[in-house]
C-alpha cells in the first residue's frame, strides 16, 4: 500500500491548521474566552470529546486481521517519548544555570501525537487511508497517554516514586481505546448500534478544529513568542525536529514492516511538543513558560520540517 502525499498537500494541511489555531489565539487576545474557559475546555476535550472519536473511529474500522502490528503502536509511542527523554538528558548537562530539567526532558520526550497528526491525516489524506491512519494515531496514543497523563504529571511534581499507582495509568482517553478493543473483540467490527454511534461519532468529529483553537488560545495565554531561555529552546527544538526524526528515520530502514506503518511511525518522530503539556503544567506548578515557548517555537519550524521531512521519507523509503 503506498501513501500519495506532496510537498504541498502537507504544507497546506498545516497552513490551514494554524489558520484555525490563529482563530483561538484571537479569541483569547480580544477576551471573547478566558483562563477558566480554557482550562474547562481541555478537560472536556480529554474526558468527553477525544474519547467519543477513539470509539466511533475503533468500532466503525478495526478489526484485528486488518492491524496485523495493532500492539505495536501502543510500545512505540512509549519508545518514542522515552528516546526523546533520554536525548534530552544527554545534552542537559550543557544548560548552565537552567533549572527546568524535567520540562526540558518532556519537551524533547512528547510530541503532539493526537491534535496535529490528527488533522493533517484530515486534511491529506481521505477515505479507507484516512480511516487507517486514524486508527493507528488512536492505538498509539493509548500508550502516550499512559505517559501523558498518568505518569508525567507525577514526574513534573517530583512525586514519580512516593505517589505511583496501578490506577493513575488510567485516563478517559486509555479506557474509551481499551473499551473500544474490547467490544471489536466480541461483538466485531461496526456493531455498536447507529442510535448510539451517530451521537457519539458526531460529537467526536468536533475534536478536529476545537483542539486547534484551544492550541490557538494557550499560545496567547502564556505569552509564548517572549522566551528568556534561549539556548534550551534551541537545544529543545534540534532534538526534537531534527535529531529524533533522523535517528527514527535510520532505524524504520532497518525495520521490515509496511510502507504506512513506517510512515505513521515517521509522521509522529518529526511532530512538535506536545500542546498538553502546558495543561499538566497548570496544576503541577511546572514551568509553563517553557513549555509555551517550546510549543510555540516547535509548532511554527514544523511549519517548514514536516513539509520537509516528509518529502526525505518519500525518497528514502519509497
Amino acid at each position: 500500500m503506498e501513501l500519495q502525499f506532496t510537498f504541498a498537500t502537507i504544507a497546506i494541511a498545516i497552513i490551514k491548521l494554524f489558520i484555525l489555531m490563529l482563530i483561538g489565539y484571537g479569541l483569547y487576545r480580544l477576551k471573547l474566552i478566558d483562563d477558566r474557559f480554557t482550562d474547562m475546555f481541555s478537560l472536556l476535550l480529554m474526558r468527553v470529546i477525544f474519547p467519543a472519536l477513539i470509539i466511533s473511529k475503533i468500532i466503525t474500522h478495526f478489526h484485528f486481521k486488518d492491524y496485523t502490528y495493532w500492539w505495536m503502536f501502543p510500545l512505540a509511542a512509549i519508545a518514542l517519548s522515552l528516546a526523546g527523554m533520554f536525548l534530552g538528558q544527554v545534552f542537559y548537562p550543557f544548560l548552565k544555570g537552567f533549572r527546568s530539567h524535567r520540562e526540558f526532558l518532556c519537551s524533547c520526550g512528547f510530541q503532539n501525537c493526537g491534535y496535529l497528526p490528527m488533522n493533517l491525516i484530515l486534511f491529506a489524506f481521505a477515505g479507507e487511508m484516512s480511516d487507517r491512519l486514524l486508527i493507528y494515531m488512536f492505538l498509539f496514543i493509548a500508550g502516550f497517554n499512559l505517559l501523558m497523563w498518568s505518569l508525567a504529571p507525577l514526574f513534573l511534581s517530583g512525586k514519580l516514586k512516593s505517589d505511583f499507582s496501578i490506577k493513575v495509568l488510567f485516563n478517559p482517553p486509555v479506557i474509551a481505546t481499551v473499551f473500544s478493543i474490547i467490544w471489536v473483540m466480541f461483538f466485531g467490527k461496526g456493531s455498536m448500534p447507529e442510535i448510539v454511534m451517530g451521537p457519539v461519532s458526531q460529537l467526536g468529529q468536533a475534536a478536529f478544529p476545537l483542539a486547534m483553537l484551544l492550541l490557538g488560545a494557550y499560545l496567547c495565554r502564556y505569552q509564548a513568542h517572549a522566551t528568556q531561555d534561549k539556548l534550551p529552546l534551541v537545544i529543545c527544538i534540534g532534538i526534537k525536529l531534527l535529531l529524533l526524526p533522523a535517528l527514527v528515520l535510520c532505524l524504520l530502514l532497518l525495520i521490515p514492516i509496511g510502507y504506512d506503518y513506517k510512515f505513521f511511525l515517521f509522521l509522529q518522530a518529526i511532530m512538535p511538543t506536545a500542546v498538553s503539556l502546558v495543561v499538566i503544567g497548570s496544576y503541577t506548578g511546572a514551568d509553563n513558560k517553557f513549555f509555551s515557548s517550546s510549543i510555540f517555537y516547535t509548532h511554527i519550524i514544523a511549519i517548514f520540517s514536516i513539509p520537509i521531512w516528509l518529502a526525505v521519507f518519500n525518497v528514502v523509503l519509497k
